[in-house]
């Protein structure tokens, strides 16, 4: 099964706070899943790990983030388990935006998924629902 994972999952299972979002990730290392990332994701799966690791305000973190010591092994082995589809999909993003109501990085999400033919997406956010060409799976 073909999966694309939105970065709430990662950083569920990361804050230990949604056991199904930890077992779908070992479906994915164990390959029954095959699952899909974009560079969104990676993007925000960064952020969300520097921001609970840190305990930063968005603010505070681009001033300190030079002086802090931070390992992100963690983050990298994990997102290596995806293949990591490349999206550059200029103003379709806006017409996406547009049609569905997501906002900009959700938009992205949903059009890599559409040009890559991806079907099911691992999410906790409900906007995918609104997405006629996705399948949000039940989590």
């Amino acid at each position: 099964m073909e999966v694309f994972f939105d970065s709430n999952v990662f950083l569920h299972h990361l804050a230990n706070t949604r056991e199904v979002a930890s077992k779908l990730l070992e479906d994915v290392e164990n390959g029954k899943i095959t699952g899909f990332i974009n560079d969104v994701v990676v993007s925000e799966v960064i952020y969300g790990y520097l921001r609970a690791l840190t305990n930063l305000k968005p603010h505070q973190l681009q001033s300190k983030l030079p002086k802090i010591d931070f390992d992100l092994s963690p983050i990298k082995d994990l997102l290596s388990l995806f293949r990591v589809l490349s999206c550059s999909f200029g103003v379709e993003v806006a017409e996406i935006v547009e049609k569905y109501k997501l906002l900009p990085n959700d938009a992205l999400i949903a059009v890599t998924c559409k040009h890559y033919g991806i079907k099911k997406i691992g999410t906790f956010d409900e906007d995918f629902k609104r997405v006629d060409f996705l399948e949000v799976l039940e989590l």
